[in-house]
């Protein structure tokens, strides 16, 4: 039997207007039609129809960058692996839901041991577990000793790190991911050292493209994300333009960024809201500032949470959001950065991202308008998931531990080899 759902108000993509009284026919995972409700009320005979009122209906969000298999209420942030597969499988299982709490109903996940993430794919898509639809990664490949190498994707020389992503395919894997760049949650890795040689980055991007799979890579350091960008990876995450004593801003890289239409998931949430602040790469003025610059420069910006590491909550997608607004970005930009744009790079754009005939029933009503106020975001009412209708639960509160907060902020920067400054709080 088909679902007609109807709404107040209808946004069917980021740059279309709303539609007042509108409605999406669903027909299991698939949508029939969508637009107004005189139109669409007859396409579907003996529908059974939910009025939700006064909310907006609108495509489902992406998280383009989650850890499954992190605790982020641990009170810890590091890439070890403390668990057992079968506990870690657990663990995805229940963030998995909390996402679509958040009204989340794509999300990447780009990084987890072994093959945990093309299991947990499976269960979803099953339908045995409740979750966005994913892509994954599996183990990210990095050098011995390189950011993340407890989960297993350590490889080095030109042979070996193609070979490691011949193995992501037949893993099953959606997308490599590349460490380029140390990162501050692996001590010792030094977040700004590039870690490849130019000539294994253009080897893992060949052999990646060759299998018809897509790129992306950790990269914070500034010299890193050059190397990663001239080594034609599809996406970048973070970058971060990390030196070894902050940030600096590169104007020449980032015009390289957007004339090659390089994909950035700057990874913002809620470590990086200014009144929750503990992001360990720089101030927090000198973060957004420089994502502000990037924006303002017209790259394509998608949005990510990084959620899993510490006191970053799946739930709390919205967090990130904030930050994009901070950093001079449009309710319309945002909302393409987390549903269109999104589907896009991740080469979903005939898939899912928008309400229209022949894709994916990814369908969210959020209270209000969320094309004049973005944190309209924050209020999910309804969500719908490759068909399948979620039950919500509250949102937690946004509770920042300011000692907690402190204490991962100070063990990422000694991580990393930073001085950590006394008596210095956020």
């Amino acid at each position: 039997m088909f679902t007609i759902i109807r709404a107040q108000r209808l946004l069917t993509s980021s740059t279309e207007s709303i539609i007042e009284n509108g409605a999406v026919v669903v027909d299991g995972a698939t949508i029939l039609a969508a637009g107004p409700w005189g139109d669409v009320s007859q396409t579907a005979g003996e529908a059974e129809v939910l009025d939700l009122g006064d909310v907006t209906l609108m495509p489902g969000l992406f998280d383009c960058h989650v850890h499954l298999s992190f605790d982020p209420a641990s009170g810890t942030t590091t890439t070890a692996v403390t668990i057992p597969d079968d506990e870690a499988l657990e663990l995805m299982r229940s963030n998995a839901a909390k996402l679509l709490d958040a009204g989340v109903t794509t999300a990447r996940d780009l990084g987890a041991p072994g093959t945990l993430g093309t299991q947990i794919k499976a269960e979803i898509a099953a339908g045995e577990t409740a979750g966005p639809s994913l892509q994954v990664t599996n183990a990210p490949i990095t050098v011995p000793g390189g950011h993340a190498f407890a989960m297993g994707g350590v490889a080095e020389g030109v042979e070996d790190v193609r070979e490691a992503v011949r193995s992501r395919a037949n893993e099953g894997a959606d997308l490599v991911k590349v460490m380029t760049t140390g990162g501050f949650m692996t001590a010792g890795s030094r977040p700004w050292q590039t870690r490849y040689s130019l000539e294994e980055l253009r080897a893992i991007v060949d052999q990646a493209h060759e299998l018809g799979l897509l790129t992306t890579t950790h990269v914070l350091g500034v010299e890193g994300i050059e190397r990663a960008v001239d080594a034609g990876f599809d996406a970048i995450e973070h970058c971060g333009w990390v030196t070894e004593s902050g940030t600096k801003f590169n104007e020449e890289i980032a015009r390289k960024i957007v004339d090659r239409g390089v994909v950035v998931s700057p990874a913002m949430n809620t470590a990086c809201m200014a009144d929750s602040y503990f992001c360990p790469w720089d101030e927090h003025d000198a973060v957004v500032g420089n994502l502000r610059k990037l924006h303002d420069m017209g790259a394509r910006i998608i949005a990510g949470t990084d959620a899993g590491i510490g006191l970053v909550h799946f739930a709390r997608f919205a967090d990130g959001l904030s930050v994009f607004a901070d950093a001079g970005m449009s309710p319309r930009e945002i909302i393409a950065s987390a549903t269109d744009v999104a589907a896009e790079a991740c080469g979903l754009g005939e898939v899912t991202g928008k309400l229209s005939q022949g894709l994916r029933a990814d369908v969210i009503a959020v209270e209000g308008d969320p094309t004049e106020d973005w944190e309209a975001l924050r209020r999910p009412t309804f969500v719908m998931a490759a068909g399948r209708r979620h039950e919500l639960r509250p949102i937690p509160p946004r509770e920042i531990d300011p000692d907690m907060a402190q204490k991962i902020h100070d063990t990422l920067t000694q991580g990393a080899g930073r001085p950590v400054a006394q008596g210095h709080s956020h």
